[in-house]
């Protein structure tokens, strides 16, 4: 395999990719589509205008035991994650970057773009989001996300935990979960 045939995560990782826990890497070192599901717990920031800033961005609503599916349809270039939070569904593209973003990790979800700088360890893989476009214009950093994503493994599964927080308005959403099938 070529570095170019290489699966996006390995290309930006490179050899670090092997140091993470083995259901971790599943999800992240192979190609063509992959489905996992479980359970999520979600907490989100009491009041109306969290409640319409997640449900504008198609985030899951809160819950507990919340079921939860992500496809993956992966290929060397790009991949497509698919999620279903309960009865809450969206779905994001992602890239390497190129140019400045070189070695970055882009997301697009809709009207939002996400940069994420990404780091394998033994333990997990963290995903720290740089910075933000809102209808490809950069925000402005009192206005963008912060968000660090952690992955790991637990009893062979695959786990996520997402904080997402705004600077203008503190913690506006926080799920977390284990999927089976990793």
């Amino acid at each position: 395999m070529t570095t170019q045939d290489a699966p996006l995560f390995r290309r930006l990782l490179g050899p670090t990719m092997d140091l993470l826990p083995d259901a971790v890497r599943h999800v992240h070192d192979g190609q063509g589509r992959l489905e996992l599901s479980g359970l999520a717990q979600i907490d989100i920031m009491p009041g109306l205008l969290p409640r319409l800033i997640c449900a504008l961005m198609g985030l899951p609503r809160p819950g507990r035991n919340v079921p939860v599916t992500v496809i993956f349809d992966r290929t060397p270039t790009v991949e497509h994650w698919h999620r279903r939070f309960g009865d809450r569904v969206y779905a994001s593209e992602l890239t390497a970057g190129t140019g400045a973003e070189t070695g970055l990790l882009v997301e697009r979800m809709g009207m939002i773009t996400n940069i994420f700088r990404i780091e394998a360890t033994a333990s997990a893989l963290h995903l720290t989001v740089m910075h933000c476009r809102f209808l490809g214009m950069p925000m402005p950093g009192w206005l963008a996300p912060r968000c660090a994503v952690a992955e790991r493994q637990e009893d062979g599964n695959f786990t996520f935990d997402i904080p997402i927080d705004l600077p203008w308005l503190g913690r506006l959403i926080h799920y977390r979960g284990e999927l089976a099938g990793a």
